[in-house]
């Protein structure tokens, strides 16, 4: 089995607050992005890893490390950023995984988990159980609902999907307006299969998240 991932790094993340994207900052002594690249490249079937970047950090990233990993220029949109990188996708890759690089701390064992089962079902997405109560809520705040928690759960990532597949979900004509890429092959009507992450791999969206992933990366 021949797989490739593409490890979408070209969001400005302005609700972390800083000037540099927080994906390239660095996180116990490497850049975010690198984390996860390293992982997914300690499993040998992963024969090509993209890394999609802001246009303006291609050049430098390409001279730092272009022995690691192609790079590619993002889009306006997540999902401009990820079509560019399946632009560049070999044609003898049968498995594409997609994966944020505000993600550092993915285990290794937890992507072996998925690619175990995404030989079966063709598109596998990482999840979460949720521990909270949910509440479905009104514009004014008042709840309408209480959802019973057994049956959600948090999309994560990696997705991984059958090439064909996640291609035919994005250079199909269709409304782009999607949260992640299993939103996209759902239109298609593809029943889409899950993993529960044993792992934290929480997505690093403020400094408290920096600084928890800083703790639990020392470990």
């Amino acid at each position: 089995m021949k797989c490739a991932v593409i490890i979408v790094a070209s969001g400005f993340g302005r609700r972390f607050g800083s000037k540099i994207p927080k994906q390239f900052l660095s996180l116990n002594k490497k850049p975010m992005f690198l984390w996860s690249v390293d992982t997914f490249a300690s499993i040998k079937i992963f024969k090509q890893i993209v890394v999609v970047a802001p246009f303006h950090m291609i050049k430098f990233l390409i001279s730092k490390y272009g022995n690691k990993f192609e790079c590619v220029a993002g889009g306006k949109e997540r999902y401009n950023s990820v079509k560019s990188g399946l632009e560049v996708i070999n044609n003898d890759i049968e498995f594409v995984a997609i994966h944020d690089a505000a993600r550092p701390l993915i285990a290794k064992i937890d992507i072996l988990s998925i690619l175990k089962k995404v030989t079966k079902t063709k598109a596998v997405i990482a999840v979460e159980k949720i521990k909270d109560t949910i509440k479905l809520v009104s514009n004014n705040g008042q709840i309408l609902k209480t959802l019973n928690r057994f049956f959600l759960r948090g999309a994560q990532t990696p997705q991984i999907f059958d090439l064909k597949i996640l291609k035919k979900a994005y250079f199909m004509k269709r409304s782009i307006n999607s949260s992640d890429d299993a939103q996209l092959v759902e239109n298609l009507k593809i029943k889409i299969s899950t993993v529960e992450t044993r792992f934290p791999n929480f997505k690093i969206t403020t400094k408290q998240d920096f600084l928890l992933a800083e703790k639990l990366l020392k470990y």
